[in-house]
């Protein structure tokens, strides 16, 4: 209990120090950093962060991003909807594209590839390897875990000197407009969760918190954003746990594919640029609010950078959940296939 408080206070000092260079997203990035370091240095010790204070952090998270899902955004998607399929199956295909070249220059089997560089959920992915013992789980953590850091440092980062984006707040809490109580978000969080269960959502706890909440938000009412002291530790307690699936000799078995990895990511963050460009222009919203909607990183992570740069979260949210649902109903049916026709790692 001692260590985990103490890097919890490693954690949040790490996100304060970012937060104050104005850095988005930095408490997620401060749990991330915290976790990878002592991962590193003191790696004989068994480190964990516990599952449950990790869903209770998406649970606030999923809450925040939710909330900020409101009529016109609803609107917006339905307006945006043949773009929004476009840019998700360009995703796809080039994630898929990746799979094959990575396979073919590493060694490696094609369908651990694939779940690898496909981005969708992290966790689905690590569960998909671990339960079919014909994939690499090797491979699939250190290829999904480079795509995921890879992108949640670097989009921000790129977003800022590259498209001249600006932080004007702190990524901590949605704008207030509003609307019921924030502590509406213990039976919404509950209620999402138990359907997002009941349905077999990839990542129940936070897309059906997210579905749940934006449904309310749209259909009934409009909701007030967390508090920062809550958001806060739940960004580190996000960040945390991500980072402990860090393993460095598990990494170090799958080395080989890292260099495919690094350049896979470079160049799906190149094609959501280019994306970006003719999206924004289609839809006369921001490059930046297009880019955070491509960039294949993860939905609270590319969500939480918009709204500290002042970005349309409502867009960004719609594209991140969309191409997320898509991407993970369809691709176990995808590995199983390439399973039953080119096999897996062996035994």
């Amino acid at each position: 209990m001692l260590y985990r408080v103490i890097l919890f206070a490693a954690a949040l000092a790490l996100g304060t120090l970012l937060n104050a260079f104005r850095i988005p997203i930095p408490y997620l990035l401060g749990g991330i950093g915290a976790a990878l370091c002592c991962k590193i240095f003191f790696h004989k010790l068994a480190l964990t962060w516990p599952k449950q204070l990790q869903e209770v952090g998406l649970m606030v998270a999923g809450y925040g991003i939710g909330g900020s899902f409101d009529g016109s955004a609803w609107n917006n998607f339905l307006a945006q909807l043949s773009g929004l399929l476009e840019a998700t199956f360009l995703v796809f295909a080039a994630g898929i594209a990746l799979a094959f070249l990575s396979a073919k220059l590493t060694k490696e089997d094609l369908p651990s590839c694939l779940l690898g560089m496909v981005p969708g959920g992290f966790m689905l992915a690590m569960l998909l390897a671990e339960e079919d013992h014909r994939l690499n789980p090797n491979v699939v953590m250190v290829m999904q875990l480079i795509r995921v850091i890879g992108v949640i440092v670097s989009v921000p980062f790129l977003v800022i000197y590259l498209l001249g984006a600006q932080v004007t707040g702190s990524s901590l809490v949605m704008p207030d407009h509003g609307g019921l109580h924030w502590l509406c978000l213990v039976p919404l969080a509950a209620a999402g969760t138990f359907l997002g269960k009941k349905l077999h959502i990839p990542i129940p706890v936070l897309l059906g918190t997210i579905l749940c909440t934006a449904v309310f938000s749209v259909a009934v009412s409009d909701v007030q954003p967390v508090p920062g002291w809550l958001m806060c530790p739940a960004q580190l307690s996000i960040g945390l746990h991500m980072g402990m699936h860090l393993d460095p000799e598990r990494m170090m078995k799958a080395k080989d594919t890292i260099p495919c990895v690094v350049l896979g990511t470079v160049f799906m963050i190149v094609i959501s640029i280019g994306m970006a460009y003719v999206l924004s222009a289609r839809y006369h919203f921001t490059l930046i609010t297009a880019f955070l909607a491509m960039a294949p990183g993860g939905t609270a992570e590319m969500t939480l950078a918009g709204l500290s740069m002042g970005e349309d979260v409502s867009v960004i949210l719609t594209y991140q959940i969309v191409r997320m649902l898509i991407i993970n109903f369809s691709a176990p049916f995808l590995v199983d296939f390439c399973l039953k026709r080119w096999g897996g790692a062996e035994s």
